[in-house]
């Protein structure tokens, strides 16, 4: 009974101390202006490092397939002519994801996330999860864990492959590990994990 009545006054009175001379007001809590900025500001930074390690990656695997290229010519001994009609700056390490059965579905390239054919390019065609033609989309032929046109199907068969601008394949994009033409380069096989568990 004391209690409430002892809540009543301190209502009645504004609410506590404040009325009583010789009380110090309590601690304000920060404003929630203040909170909403700090936890914006985190959010960006924790994306900027998101897009940092995922930007890194990427090059890793551009560089360990690009590796795997060279040492692939170098086994055959063929090294690719330069052409007249070819601009002197196009990259002669051109990547090309392909798939379906026969390999007849462009899926983009393995290329600068800024190409809007990149596989990369997460707002592209070949690099959204949402898109028919990428191995991002979980329900789309190439990305799913059950089609047998799958990179992130354990079982499938007929995975998407990688050629490079002479045509030629550097292996199959998949996570199967029973596939001998499997790309099992390090950096290729965890970005290829991250994209399947994404």
């Amino acid at each position: 009974m004391q209690t409430g009545i002892a809540r009543v006054l301190l209502m009645t009175l504004g609410g506590g101390c404040f009325a009583f001379a010789g009380c110090s007001p309590p601690e304000t809590a920060a404003a929630p202006h203040q909170v909403d900025a700090q936890r914006d500001g985190q959010s960006e930074r924790d994306q900027r490092e998101l897009a940092r390690r995922r930007l890194q990656l990427e090059n890793q695997v551009l560089a360990e397939l690009r590796k795997l290229r060279q040492s692939r010519q170098a086994s055959t001994g063929a090294a690719e002519p330069a052409r007249e009609d070819e601009p002197v700056s196009a990259p002669d390490y051109e990547l090309q994801v392909f798939g379906g059965a026969s390999h007849e579905v462009f899926l983009g390239c393995l290329c600068d996330e800024q190409r809007p054919d990149s596989v990369f390019n997460l707002a592209g065609e070949h690099g959204s999860d949402m898109s028919a033609d990428s191995i991002r989309n979980k329900f789309a032929p190439y990305g799913s864990d059950s089609d047998d046109t799958s990179a992130c199907n354990p079982a499938a068969t007929h995975p998407p492959v990688v050629v490079a601008s002479d045509g030629k394949s550097l292996g199959l994009l998949s996570i199967n590990p029973a596939l001998k033409r499997r790309i099992t380069a390090p950096s290729v096989a965890d970005w290829l994990a991250r994209v399947c568990a994404g």
